[in-house]
């Protein structure tokens, strides 16, 4: 087959929209997986079926496998298909192929065809089944897919159909634009940035009008339900902590020099660099930037927000081994002294500057050096296994009318009891009980009924375990006046110092928009001003400001002020400094942005056309043959 392609390079291409391979690999290679491109035709084991088409167990078992490849290193070992339910994985893997089927399927309607000599195109290109100097071998494409178990007539036949695919997908994808006049409107609408002043009026710092006994009184009346006390419970809790365990438990010599053989390949601390980056996309501005530096070394984060934008956030990138730096930069970087700057170095991302803070050498860690921490990690597994080996006695003891005093003695473990406990952990009196500060419980014990046997729990950081009872509960209920009254005094004050506040922030606000300077009003007034740097409406995270503060700067003109309230604490009162043309000139730069609406559109699009396609090819899923694959 693939001699028969070789040989067709002279035919022409099919008239129809043939997308670019970089589209095609962002749309089948992410969404799909790589090995997608074979095993099309029907299958004795199909997971699906969609249409004319079959998803077999292979392709499902491939593109799944890679999907929870992630979860394998972290785990140690690969999820089942049952677990695999569980975290998503299975409807995640599932639902893709039949994404693909779907496209496959209007494609093959559509009478959608491919040329040989695109399809021989398509196959020799592929990194696969390149040797060594680069250029494709067809021993290796003929070893990779008989190994991969398909026949050659397959592949190339499953590649056509992808290609197929591929110029359809293309094609939705291309057909849309925004009209110039709503693109630049859209750009310009969410580039635009705002830098700001503002004052914060705290209430706890405004005079008050001290309220009489009768308004006090009159307000009780009024909020009641505003003035009830908390739900407090008598807890009593039975506590098997794998920390008191393993004091009472020993490790030997022997044991931890096992532990330290299985682990020794893992006991190597690579090389690594603590750096710092100035990252630009242009090559002379990244040449000057690394001149500047290369003199100035103290101004590495000046020099970075001066002519970078970036802050310290942006720039700092802490410590990093080879494998945590790209490919194309990693060998330039690990040749950089301690306290030196870097030439641009190029990347993907475009040209970097470093700065070698520090450096740690390669290191293998040596018996002495874990000792310690081997022998505590092995006294805490031997004491969690000991405080499970627990488990059942303790259930079986409850279960047989056991108080947990009685079985905290018998176990010679700790019993801890609170009175008149809220949800918090705090005591009736407003004081912190110690011994309830973990969420687990708390969650546990007001989850409980009264008198109700509780579930044992997993607690410090699942080194124990924890069962308590619920042996008397206090609902809420209104509070006496005379219990209430310091409350609804305080309420009161709270009240009348919010409202001060707010009349405060209303005479800023009318000065600052009849035209008098922010600088005057704050020292008329004893307070502070802050700035906050530009700002725009794709990223007002950017800003220490609230959201609610942020969608009113956005509507109010230049040097015109607006306020917010967070609860009845505080009044900010904040003027538009500055607004600003992001892109100015830079229509390169607008340009980019409409592209990625554009884009991202692009795709809701292809989203929207999958769902059409759901309603008009069958789809039936084979659970039995899922389920089998574990």
């Amino acid at each position: 087959m693939l001699s028969k392609l070789r040989n067709s390079s002279k035919n022409t291409f099919t008239k129809v929209i043939l997308g670019s391979l970089l589209t095609f690999l962002i749309l089948s290679f992410a969404v799909w997986g790589t090995e997608d491109l074979v095993g099309i035709g029907k299958r004795k084991t199909t997971v699906a079926s969609v249409g004319q088409l079959d998803v077999s167990a292979k392709e499902f078992l491939s593109l799944y496998s890679r999907q929870t490849e992630e979860i394998r290193k972290l785990l140690g070992t690969s999820l089942n298909i049952d677990k695999g339910r569980q975290f998503g994985y299975v409807d995640r893997a599932l639902s893709s192929l039949i994404n693909r089927a779907l496209f496959n399927n209007q494609a093959m309607d559509l009478g959608l065809s491919v040329s040989d000599v695109n399809v021989r195109d398509r196959i020799i290109k592929d990194d696969s089944f390149k040797d060594d100097l680069g250029q494709f071998s067809e021993l290796i494409f003929r070893q990779l897919i008989s190994e991969s178990g398909y026949s050659e007539d397959t592949y190339v036949e499953g590649t056509r159909q992808d290609l197929a695919r591929d110029q359809m997908v293309e094609t939705i994808r291309s057909s849309f634009m925004l009209p110039k006049i709503i693109s630049s409107s859209i750009g310009e609408y969410n580039l635009e940035e705002r830098s700001v002043d503002y004052i914060t009026i705290k209430s706890e710092k405004q005079n008050f009008a001290k309220p009489s006994q009768a308004s006090i009184k009159a307000y009780y009346e009024k909020n009641k339900e505003e003035f009830k006390t908390k739900e407090l419970r008598d807890v009593e809790t039975l506590l098997l902590d794998a920390n008191e365990f393993a004091k009472k438990t020993t490790v030997t010599d022997d044991e931890i020099k096992l532990l330290y053989e299985e682990r020794k390949e893992s006991l190597i601390k690579p090389e690594r660099r603590y750096l710092k980056q100035i990252l630009v996309s242009d090559f002379n501005k990244a040449k000057s930037i690394s001149n500047k530096l290369q003199n100035r070394k103290k101004d590495f984060a000046k020099i970075a927000q001066d002519l970078a934008s970036q802050n310290e956030e942006d720039i700092d990138l802490g410590w990093n081994t080879r494998d945590e730096l790209p490919e194309d930069i990693v060998e330039k970087v690990f040749l950089l002294k301690k306290n030196t700057i870097s030439e641009p170095i190029e990347s993907s991302f475009g040209f970097h500057i470093f700065q070698t803070i520090d450096i740690e050498e390669r290191k293998e860690l040596s018996y002495k050096d874990v000792e310690k921490n081997f022998r505590n990690e092995l006294l805490i597994e031997k004491a969690k296994d000991s405080v499970y080996e627990l488990q059942d006695e303790i259930e079986d003891s409850l279960s047989g009318g056991e108080t947990l005093k009685e079985i905290s003695e018998k176990l010679e473990v700790q019993l801890i009891v609170g009175k008149s406990l809220d949800s918090k952990g705090f005591n009736s009196d407003g004081s912190i009980n110690e011994e309830f500060q973990d969420e687990r419980i708390l969650r546990a014990v007001f989850n409980q009924k009264e008198n109700e046997e509780g579930n044992l729990i997993d607690i410090d950081k699942d080194n124990g375990l924890a069962v308590s009872i619920v042996k008397k509960i206090y609902p809420p209920k209104v509070m006496s006046f005379d219990q209430a009254e310091l409350k609804v005094r305080k309420t009161l004050i709270n009240k009348s110092k919010y409202e001060n506040a707010l009349l405060k922030a209303k005479e800023i606000k009318e000065k600052i928009n009849n035209g008098q300077k922010i600088e005057k009003i704050a020292k008329e007034y004893n307070l502070k001003i802050k700035g906050v740097p530009p700002f725009n409406r794709i990223q007002p995270d950017t800003s220490e400001l609230p959201l609610p503060l942020i969608s009113k700067i956005f509507k109010a003109k230049i040097n015109k002020a607006v306020t917010h309230s967070i609860l009845e604490d505080e009044i900010i009162v904040a003027e538009v400094a500055e607004i600003i043309n992001a892109y100015g000139n830079d229509q390169e730069g607008l340009k980019s942005f409409i592209k990625r609406i554009e884009d991202d559109m692009s795709v809701d699009l292809l989203s929207q056309f999958s769902e059409i396609l759901r309603k008009k090819y069958k789809i039936s899923i084979n659970d039995d043959v899922i389920n089998q694959l574990n």
